[in-house]
């Protein structure tokens, strides 16, 4: 760091941490603990929920719950109840006096444990009646689960007068059943004549919080097993889904912002701080598209910014002339998601621990993987990489350990929770749609492993014309699927949540197979393994190093990697030692010429509103981005600080000539693109690539893009605008600081925005001094008890 930014850094670091020492003394009398657990009891223990604020979580996210300090042999068990769980019950006798009995185990014995449909796995909730041990390496009980809404099915509670199933006494010698606390009468239909009685249930969402409690078994200082209930844990579960908080909505000067899902999270942060501290409009209206759908509207103008991993690449026209903006250096990866036995238990037997250790696998393996059919896992299914003893098994300890004895030996790698005997074996999913995922991917298979990367020679029924054939270099993984009898190389779904459901019992561990280990491979982006807790696997450097896609080795691939003619880095064309392979750079297409109306006259405030978006997701944005995705290198925020200065410095009446072109665009080769300013991804500050470096691969074997029509595009945008605007979330001192915080932001944003339009890269001091405070609203405390 040079000295004179050292000074201003240490000034402003300072004024920071003054203005936060006087919120933290402001707000420390209403500070409370995300997650309190009960009283000490006997024997002591610690409870830590990740995350730790529970009070706006979405149905289906994942949730760790971590029991520590337990003696050896202890178990516990999940239930769901309501945040408060019911006091009504009498004491279960059969003869006078009628007592209550207020004994809280007792309590959610009674009103909790029933069938708890969750919406989003349209089943029983998998935390509903998990059992879990504790660990003898780690002497800790873990639950990893997800988070449940929706309804317990309504049931009787005998024990409760306004749910028992007992009849009123009204006589003095009236006798049991027949007990005077009853006040659940029959009532009869007058219609049909059916007779019910009032049944307990209750529901769990946003307007309705609920309890994780936790019964607790273990020896206590005496050597007695006890049995007690933990209810501390409340949570707050929300519909799946994305939404900009504490801004005021839609306004004239919105812009439309294209996107793929990957990066709907990304651009929420991006919104939120620019508009959520003073409550003005939205910068922009995400509206979730394929990058092909999006780089089309883009280009007809429907959409006033586009992101992209890829460039031109999926585009089907490119009239528009566009600058390509580095926002975040992203991967493609394969994530392993499920639960092998690699732990055991104090009883010294297997114990079932969902994944977090790394996998390697070959690029060989890979191919012969998304190639080589569902079926028979224990012979040539997935080209028999998954048979015991196989390379792949022997490298990695999680595969091995995995063994259900359908048949004996097989390793069930099983999409749905479990072999089960069952003789198709799937477990392979990802999103449709053409998309920077599986052009990277299959880019990286076609070049590194020809041999494998081939479909069998099984028939047309299977493969159609691509029998016996290579799929090539393709854009959507509905590609590897492609005849009437589908084999499942890869089971793709529309939509990351169709793709959470589908491997949603790999998850939580769902079936009695899953106690003999059950997984599945996502083929997802890293934002998105990250962010749902699902492990990437290992792959080969330019030398066979196994390589994790992590910061670093996303960082050094970015400025290895080669720049096509439309001046973005190529997917696919990593070399370099320490580098991950399936590495791409997002880019923020944005328009050379300036925002126009239906009159062709510019829009200076949208224009306006454009330019301060794409500085702050170049520059202190940087600060926002979700875990998984890499901060810009130096040399790509040096390329992203010259293409922000290029935004509309053409002509309304260019502007105006390219919408009506781009209603019938001119054949490729012949558009108005204009060249890249600084095709290099280093930037003047040094890196590799060269203007010279060869296309972009066309993707062969893809499903045609389809191009959206206006209904299409305007049910999309109506669909992001409607999305509810929630309160932030938040409790306790770190919650009530977020408007601190986002003042301390504002106050940071003349000086980011003076570097952007001087045309300089934002200082690494700036970045790291807002990460620390984003990271400070990230750590929330966890509940505990000692």
């Amino acid at each position: 760091m040079k000295s004179g930014e050292s000074s201003v850094f240490l000034v402003r670091a300072r004024r920071v941490g003054f203005v936060l020492i006087c919120g933290i003394l402001a707000v420390a009398g209403v500070s409370v603990p995300a997650a309190e657990a009960q009283p000490p009891a006997d024997p002591v223990y610690r409870l830590k929920t990740e995350p730790a604020d529970l009070s706006a979580v979405q149905n289906g996210d994942p949730l760790r719950i971590t029991l520590a300090g337990l003696p050896k042999g202890a178990r516990a068990k999940l239930v769901i109840c309501p945040k408060d769980v019911p006091d009504n019950l009498m004491k279960k006798v059969y003869v006078p006096p009628w007592t209550k009995d207020s004994t809280l185990l007792t309590r959610v014995t009674s009103y909790c444990q029933d069938e708890f449909g969750d919406e989003f796995a349209g089943k029983n909730a998998g935390m509903q009646s998990m059992e879990r041990v504790r660990s003898s390496t780690t002497g800790d009980i873990v639950f990893d689960t997800t988070i449940p809404r929706g309804t317990l099915r309504p049931h009787p509670v005998a024990w409760d007068p306004l749910y028992t199933t007992y009849e009123k006494a009204v006589n003095p010698g009236d006798k049991f059943p027949k007990v005077p606390w009853a006040d659940n009468p029959v009532v009869v239909d007058p219609v049909t004549g059916a007779k019910s009685r009032r049944q307990f249930s209750f529901t769990c969402d946003e307007n309705n919080p609920c309890s994780v409690t936790i019964q607790i078994t273990a020896q206590d200082a005496a050597g007695k097993t006890v049995t007690w209930v933990d209810d501390s844990i409340k949570f707050t579960p929300y519909l799946p889904g994305i939404g900009v908080k504490g801004c005021k909505g839609i306004g004239r000067n919105t812009l439309d912002a294209s996107m793929p899902e990957r990066l709907g999270r990304t651009a929420v942060a991006w919104n939120q701080a620019l508009c959520a501290p003073t409550k003005a409009d939205q910068p922009t209206n995400i509206v979730s598209e394929t990058e092909d759908t999006g780089l089309t509207a883009f280009d007809k103008g429907a959409s006033d910014l586009m992101i992209t991993g890829s460039g031109n690449a999926l585009a089907a026209q490119t009239v528009r002339s566009r600058e390509y903006i580095p926002v975040g250096v992203n991967a493609a990866v394969i994530a392993a998601v499920g639960w092998s036995p690699t732990d055991v238990n104090d009883e010294g037997n297997p114990l079932g621990s969902k994944l977090a250790g790394t996998m390697s696998f070959t690029t060989a393996e890979l191919a012969n993987m998304f190639t080589k059919g569902g079926q028979n896992p224990d012979a040539a299914g997935r080209g028999g990489i998954f048979k015991n003893g196989s390379p792949l098994v022997e490298r990695n300890p999680a595969l091995s350990a995995i063994k259900d004895g359908q048949p004996a030996g097989v390793i069930a790698v099983n999409r749905r929770a479990g072999y089960g005997g069952n003789p198709d074996f799937f477990g392979v999913t990802g999103e449709t749609g053409p998309g920077t995922i599986p052009l990277a991917l299959s880019k990286v298979l076609a070049a590194t492993a020809p041999k494998e990367w081939v479909f069998p020679a099984l028939g047309k029924e299977y493969f159609g014309a691509l029998d016996g054939k290579t799929p090539g270099v393709i854009s959507d993984l509905s590609v590897l699927d492609p005849g009437s009898s589908q084999v499942h190389n890869v089971d793709a779904k529309t939509g990351q949540l169709s793709v959470r459901k589908t491997v949603d019992n790999a998850v939580a561990g769902r079936g009695g197979d899953c106690a003999g280990g059950c997984l599945n491979w996502v083929i997802t982006d890293l934002a998105t393994a990250t962010v749902n807790r699902w492990t990437p696997v290992a792959l080969p450097d330019g030398k066979g190093a196994f390589v994790a896609p992590t910061e670093q080795s996303l960082q050094a691939a970015a400025d290895a990697m080669k720049i096509g003619p439309d001046g973005t880095a190529e997917t696919g064309t990593v070399a370099k030692d320490g580098a991950y392979p399936l590495t791409f750079v997002e880019y923020m297409a944005v328009p050379v010429n300036p925002l126009i109306d239906a009159t062709c006259k510019p829009m200076k405030e949208k224009q306006d509103q454009l330019k301060a978006f794409a500085g702050l997701a170049a520059g202190y944005g940087q600060a926002l981005l979700p875990p998984g995705m890499a901060r810009l290198s130096p040399g790509l925020a040096a390329t992203a600080a010259e293409r922000i200065a290029k935004i509309g410095t053409g002509t309304p009446e260019k502007a105006c000539e390219e919408k009506e072109a781009a209603k019938n665009p001119p054949p490729p080769g012949a558009n108005g693109v204009t060249p890249a300013s600084n095709p290099s991804p280093g930037g003047p500050s040094g890196g590799q690539g060269s203007p010279a470096a060869t296309p972009v691969a066309a993707a062969t074997g893809a499903v045609p893009a389809v191009a959206p029509t206006p209904e299409s595009v305007r049910a999309a945008k109506n669909l992001a605008e409607s999305i509810d605007i929630p309160k932030f979330a938040g409790a306790g001192a770190l919650g009530a600081l977020i408007p601190l915080v986002a003042l301390v932001i504002l106050a940071t944003l003349p000086s980011a925005t003076a570097y952007v339009a001087a045309g300089r890269p934002v200082p690494a001091w700036l970045t790291r001094a807002l990460a620390v405070l984003i990271g400070l609203l990230r750590r929330r405390p966890s509940g505990g008890v000692a």
